[in-house]
């Protein structure tokens, strides 16, 4: 037997340990030392990312959802910071189980974006300059702000509170890494989340207030510009927002 054929024995026992055999010539009581050390190993890293997931999964289904992950999955990277995104790709692609709660994938989208923005290598974006009109401005969203949109309110789930169905109307965060590198979210309505994506296109504040009346037929336009300055001016306190061009 050649050492690519040796290797690919036991690494295919190590993924699958419970159909594979063991491989040739190694010591079985090795081998399980190396089986239980690369599960332990795998399941420490996604449970450290899905902590809320993990806290409302019974004990056999996470361990099973570990190993079918394990067996099915072929990852397309090999850092470990990299395993929890593969997780995703598993939950999306390959995993096909009905018992699984049907936020599943919201859920653990959600979790994993907090890691993603936690070791992003991107900076966080401090406005230092005083606009004296924002509205005038064209502003775009720091590259550690992310707007998402999810059909559960996936930031309220928990053991106590799991839905048994979608919401009726979108659920929109702005997540986002502050100066101290802590990841907070802030939950977004529609309106003002039609704000934030009128600015990435490239309107000023004037234009995309003055959209969102449009659209909305609403009766006092001003009051949605004053809405919109106000939001814009949180936004830019917190970073999330900055000039797309000087002033």
């Amino acid at each position: 037997m050649s050492f690519i054929d040796t290797q690919q024995q036991f690494t295919q026992y190590l993924r699958q340990p419970d159909s594979a055999p063991l491989p040739e010539g190694i010591e079985p009581r090795r081998m399980h030392v190396y089986r239980d050390l690369f599960y332990n190993n795998i399941e420490g890293f996604i449970r450290q990312c899905f902590p809320v997931f993990y806290s409302i999964c019974e004990h056999t289904m996470w361990h099973d959802m570990v190993r079918d992950f394990m067996s099915r999955h072929y990852c397309r990277s090999p850092l470990f910071n990299e395993i929890s995104h593969e997780f995703l790709h598993y939950l999306a692609d390959e995993r096909q189980v009905d018992s699984d709660p049907i936020f599943t994938q919201a859920l653990c989208h959600y979790e994993w974006v907090e890691l993603a923005l936690s070791i992003s290598d991107a900076e966080v974006v401090t406005v230092t300059e005083q606009y004296h009109d924002l509205l005038a401005q064209r502003w775009q969203r720091a590259p550690l702000a992310w707007l998402l949109s999810y059909d559960f309110a996936v930031h309220q789930i928990s053991v106590d509170y799991q839905p048994q169905q979608k919401n009726e109307v979108p659920v929109f965060l702005l997540v986002y890494r502050d100066p101290n590198d802590e990841v907070l979210f802030i939950e977004c309505n529609a309106v003002s989340a039609r704000l934030m994506e009128l600015l990435e296109a490239g309107h000023t504040g004037y234009q995309a207030a003055k959209m969102i009346s449009e659209a909305l037929q609403h009766q006092q336009p001003d009051v949605v510009q004053a809405g919109a300055l106000q939001l814009m001016n949180d936004w830019v306190q917190r970073g999330i927002i900055y000039p797309a061009e000087p002033k």
